[in-house]
């Protein structure tokens, strides 16, 4: 008896080199501070003991700071 995957024909993909075309944006290398601020994305592990809402309220006041024009969050793993 086979697998349900066992006649999948697998590939690999390699990623490599290109050149980031000007009219989709930048390579992050040559991204400004404001512009990473502005349009980047923060991955935070969140301490125990606080909830997800006051984490992001404290990481938005200091984005904020910074000069962040606006910031969410979006999931939680709380349990």
């Amino acid at each position: 008896m086979k697998l349900p995957l066992e006649d999948f024909k697998h590939e690999i993909f390699s990623l490599r080199e290109e050149e980031t075309d000007s009219r989709y944006g930048k390579a992050p290398k040559d991204r400004s501070i404001s512009e990473r601020i502005n349009y980047g994305f923060i991955l935070l592990d969140k301490p125990a003991g606080i909830r997800s809402k006051t984490a992001a309220y404290i990481a938005k006041n200091i984005m904020t700071g910074l000069g962040a024009k606006k910031m969410g969050y979006s999931g939680t793993l709380e349990y």
